[in-house]
């Protein structure tokens, strides 16, 4: 069986072009998706706790910070980089009630939309950019010129975006240097 890759000519980025980014957390992916983002030209402002040490570590990084609400209202693609066991409470309660019609909803991995923890807002586009190794290595392997593979997928489209926005999220954090398999939440949250 042969898996569907998504070639990267390079022009894949351009649709984030004007675009902000928020990342919605800043652990071990959170961090490396933020930097590789931001070194690849794209605005990325970071939602986080105040006063918690993610905060900390994403100012001493020369993030902007703001809160999740905040993040989530300021994104066209906002990405939830918090662990797994918080998603649906606070996608619910914290970010989709900010969300602008048609931002997009990026995910990690697949496991909470899958497993129905998250039920996505209407009027946004969900999306699935999963890197498959950790994010000390999708970081090193960037810095490197190299990239890791990753799964897409997309969930729920709005206009189109949804797709344009998931694909340059995945180039952006050097995905398209190795390859980009095309999947789904279900394929990759089960497997």
């Amino acid at each position: 069986m042969s898996i569907p890759a998504i070639e990267d000519d390079g022009s894949l980025l351009r649709a984030l072009d004007g675009r902000t980014v928020a990342i919605l957390g800043y652990g071990n992916q959170g961090e490396a998706h933020a930097l590789n983002l931001r070194d690849s030209g794209v605005t990325v402002i970071v939602g986080a706790r105040a006063g918690g040490g993610a905060e900390a570590r994403a100012v001493a990084a020369g993030f902007r910070t703001i809160s999740i609400p905040d993040a989530s209202a300021d994104a066209d693609l906002a990405i939830v980089a918090l662990p797994d066991e918080v998603h649906g409470e606070v996608v619910r309660d914290v970010i989709a009630p900010h969300l602008r019609h048609g931002a997009v909803l990026g995910f990690l991995h697949g496991f909470s939309i899958r497993f129905g923890r998250v039920v996505p807002p209407a009027g946004a586009g969900v999306v699935m950019v999963a890197p498959k190794g950790p994010g000390t290595t999708l970081r090193d392997r960037f810095v490197r010129g190299l990239g890791i593979p990753c799964l897409f997928a997309v969930h729920q489209e709005t206009d189109g975006s949804a797709e344009r926005l998931g694909l340059a999220w995945a180039s952006g954090i050097g995905c398209g240097r190795a390859r980009i398999l095309r999947s789904t939440f279900a394929d990759e949250a089960e497997t």
